[in-house]
């Protein structure tokens, strides 16, 4: 069974971010993947999981007005 989340840290900006690994695996070839805060290309892939709250758990988030905002 193939994992559904895959979360990336920016190397510039130290920022961590999750994204489905279909959608990672359907961009084409010619594409890459960006930060979303600073649009590096300079990513570190980190955990790959089921489950959102594992990818979560190193950091604390907040909602704020609905979305889910880094806080530490």
């Amino acid at each position: 069974m193939q994992s559904i989340y895959t979360s990336y840290k920016c190397s510039t900006c130290s920022k961590e971010f999750v994204l489905l690994t279909e959608d990672v695996e359907s961009i084409q070839k010619d594409r890459y993947i960006a930060c979303p805060y600073c649009s590096s290309k300079r990513l570190v892939k980190g955990k790959v999981t089921d489950d959102l709250r594992e990818c979560m758990k190193a950091r604390v988030y907040k909602r704020v007005k609905g979305a889910l905002k880094e806080i530490k």
